[in-house]
């Protein structure tokens, strides 16, 4: 629904525009290339609404090898690939499984992903040369072209409502160029290393996992280290302790030795008793 919307936006906005193109051959090759790029993207867009993207395997379980995947959701249990995944949105297994697209109610995989590739190829050119047309317009226009002037004079506008005009219908095709131009970008990019949109989530989920789990380990080993830094400081301030419990110890046995020495010298400790 949101494409179809995004494409019959375009072309009405983009029909209001071709009465003021150029009456010459550029023009109307310009406006017959258009015309061609909205049709193929629209049926791009039905053939990718319509297919089924289930995939057209379907083996007898009796006939599987035990020891390959099967599918636990499906009530005939076909057989599982690795690029295969059960989407349960639609209920269906999807062979080479992209991703589900919530604007076009369906699942996106082997059987109609090209298709959907076209349809946001068309609209991402439609929208550059819906653009480029406005802007090429208006600087006619502020050049004061007498061509362009007539085309007006004939559509009963003025130079100040088609530029008001021309200002708003740019904003939707600015907008939708970001939008859907950020995702050919992205498809164009995993398709270059060889991935599929659920693979690449897939992928960049089991990095964050790995670098929380890293993360963890490291703050583990960490927590580890100080508690064995702050064992070995204890342990070493225990027998620091215990050395000058000893030395405290000795000294006090030669004070009470000495003291009874003399003692003994001056007669007031008799020979076997210890000076209090």
């Amino acid at each position: 629904m949101a494409f179809s919307l995004v494409l019959s936006s375009t072309f009405i906005a983009a029909g209001l525009l071709f009465p003021i193109a150029p009456q010459n051959a550029g023009g109307i090759s310009f406006i017959v290339v258009y015309v061609v790029i909205f049709l193929v993207g629209f049926a791009a867009m039905i053939y990718t609404e319509t297919v089924d993207p289930i995939r057209e395997q379907a083996q007898d379980v009796s006939q599987l090898d035990r020891n390959r995947m099967v599918c636990q959701y499906c009530d005939n249990e076909k057989e599982m690939k690795s690029t295969t995944k059960h989407c349960h949105l639609c209920n269906k297994c999807v062979s080479h499984f992209d991703h589900h697209c919530i604007f076009l109610n369906t699942c996106i995989g082997a059987r109609n992903y090209w298709t959907f590739f076209t349809l946001i190829s068309t609209i991402v050119i439609l929208q550059i040369m819906h653009i480029a047309y406005q802007i090429i317009l208006l600087v006619r226009i502020a050049n004061d072209d007498d061509e362009v002037k007539d085309q007006l004079d004939k559509i009963a506008l003025d130079e100040t409502s088609y530029s008001a005009l021309a200002g708003i219908l740019l904003i939707v095709p600015v907008v939708v160029l970001a939008a859907v131009g950020s995702l050919l970008g992205f498809h164009i990019y995993i398709k270059a290393i060889g991935t599929t949109t659920f693979l690449w989530i897939k992928a960049k989920r089991k990095m964050r996992l790995d670098r929380q789990n890293r993360e963890q380990e490291m703050k583990r080993q960490q927590e580890r280290a100080a508690e064995e830094e702050q064992q070995k400081i204890s342990a070493e301030r225990a027998q620091e302790q215990e050395e000058v419990d000893h030395k405290n110890l000795a000294e006090r046995f030669v004070t009470d030795v000495t003291q009874v020495s003399e003692g003994v010298k001056k007669g007031e400790v008799k020979p076997g008793e210890r000076q209090v």
